[in-house]
Formats: C-alpha cells, structure tokens, sequence
C-alpha cells in the first residue's frame, strides 16, 4: 500500500473511459507512486476482474447522505455526486487524495502532479472553468437595453440546492470543476467539504451537488484552496486544444502554449462514447489533424 492515492467511479457504461483512464496514468509511470482505487456503481464481473488484476482497490459506493428516494430513481451512478466528499471514509490512512472524472486522461504529467503540489500545502487543489479560450462563462436576458438576468451555473445550481440569496451572490464567480481535485489527510478540509455535501443535497438536484458543496466549501466557508489554471484540467467541451507535435501532446491555444495537464471529455457525449470520432485539431504550425481526443498509449499522434 502506497500513501497517496488517485480515485475515480464508473459504471458498466463508462467502463471503457475509465480503463483508459487508468492506462494513461500506467503510461504515465503515475502509479509507481499511487495506488488507484474506484467507487464501483455498476461494473460487471469482467469489468472488476479486469482492474483487479491490475492491483486497484474496489469498493461499492454508497448514498453517504440522506438523499428522498425520489431523488434516486435507480441512477446508482449518481452516487458519486455525494461520495466524492467521502473519500476518506472509502480509503483508509492515505496522505493523498486525488479524484478524477472517468472521462479525463493524463496527457503531461508535470502538469498533472500541480494537483498533488497545490494539495501538499494544506488546501484543497481545484481547476475553475475560466480561460481566456473559454469565451463567455455567463448568459444574460435584456431589456430596453438593460441586463435584467444573469444565468451562469453556480447561480442555477446555488438557487436550486440552497437559496437565491447565494445563488445571486456566487453567481459570477468562477464555477470549481468537480472532474477533478486533490485534498490531504486534513480532516478539518474533508469535514467542511461533507458538511457542504450533505447541504446540497437536501434540497437541489443530485446532479450538480458536487459543485454546489465545492462552491460553498471556498467561496462561502473560505476553504483554504489553490486553484489552478485550466491547463491542468482542460474542458474540450469549450474549446479544442492544439497538438504540440514534437513533443506528442495536447497544450493549450494561445500562448505559451503549455501542456495540458488533463484532457477532460464533459460534454462531449459523441467522443466518450466512440473512439473513432475525429475531430480537426491543430497544431502550434497552423495545420489541422484528424485526430481522437481520447487516450491510447500512441499518445494519440
């Protein structure tokens, strides 16, 4: 047993992502270092044979707060909207934790490894969803030529799970990727994290309460956080990369062009499902490649 560990969740359907995942931090020479432990809400057999026989830690999620049963439906794989703040409770006396979204990749691991350095300083560690090549994070309704409402997701999900009062208050600030984080050992962060948790649950949508108890951990409870710029977590979703061809790796469009750190898939339900759509990626000379944004250990160039 490792003293640091990476975690994620999937089910029958997503398995696919998650064992991709999961080479790519192999690829990475990632695991000589930490231990990979998943929240299983719904592999089959072969699915758990298989990342067994790769040393991984399985455990079965569960609904770690009181959620109405109406809420629930049968989506067991929502369970780790909630779980994710639990994961001490699943995976005992490690001095790390990282969690990451089935349908990211490890493309640069330097890069990658900010969520451990940004953690070892007692914070939580966290990408926002902004980027000079995001473009607008926020809608806005007019009339007569005046903003008569201002839509973004901390506003939506905020209104919903807690108060509009809060809503209105975070609503412009930046949404906290809950793909992925890293915390230490700290009980006092965790606690605040689970406190949150369980507060967003009670009242919103399951989905989404990741983020809500993310956005009221730092915004409102003033969460120790070090939060990191969108290479480390890069959201395809809002913007393409480009190809650094010689180095065989995603990075950022505009400049200094650094490597990303990892590749997030969220959004884009036609390439999580199919490995073989391509997309026109380009490259820092200005030419397009038909390229995967999913990971294969060609490093997909």
């Amino acid at each position: 047993m490792k003293n640091k560990i990476i975690i994620s969740s999937s089910d029958s359907k997503y398995f696919h992502l998650l064992k991709e995942l999961h080479q790519s931090l192999i690829f990475n020479n990632i695991l000589d270092e930490y231990d990979f432990g998943i929240l299983d809400t719904g592999l089959i057999s072969t699915q758990l044979d298989y990342f067994r026989d790769h040393g991984s830690i399985i455990k079965m999620a569960k609904w770690n707060v009181n959620v109405p049963n109406y809420k629930i439906r049968n989506r067991d794989h929502l369970k780790t909207q909630v779980a994710r703040a639990f994961l001490p409770d699943y995976f005992h006396n490690y001095k790390m934790y990282i969690w990451l979204d089935a349908d990211t990749w490890v493309n640069d691991k330097d890069t990658f490894l900010l969520f451990e350095r940004g953690a070892t300083k007692n914070k939580l560690c966290i990408t926002p969803q902004t980027d000079r090549a995001y473009g607008k994070f926020a809608k806005v309704d007019w009339f007569l030529g005046f903003p008569t409402k201002i839509r973004t997701i901390n506003y939506k999900n905020i209104s919903k799970s807690i108060s509009y009062a809060l809503g209105r208050k975070f609503s412009l600030h930046p949404t906290l990727n809950a793909g992925a984080f890293a915390i230490n050992d700290s009980e006092d962060l965790w606690k605040i994290l689970q406190n949150n948790t369980k507060k967003a649950a009670k009242k919103g949508r399951i989905f989404g309460t990741d983020q809500v108890a993310l956005a009221l951990s730092v915004y409102e409870d003033k969460m120790p956080a070090e939060l990191l710029p969108a290479y480390t977590n890069w959201m395809c979703e809002f913007h393409l990369p480009y190809l650094n061809q010689i180095e065989k790796k995603f990075v950022e469009p505009f400049l200094p062009h650094h490597s990303i750190g990892l590749i997030h898939l969220a959004g884009l339900d036609d390439i999580r499902t199919d490995k073989k759509k391509f997309l026109n990626i380009t490259d820092l000379n200005g030419r397009s490649h038909n390229l995967s944004l999913r990971f294969k250990e060609s490093k997909n160039v």
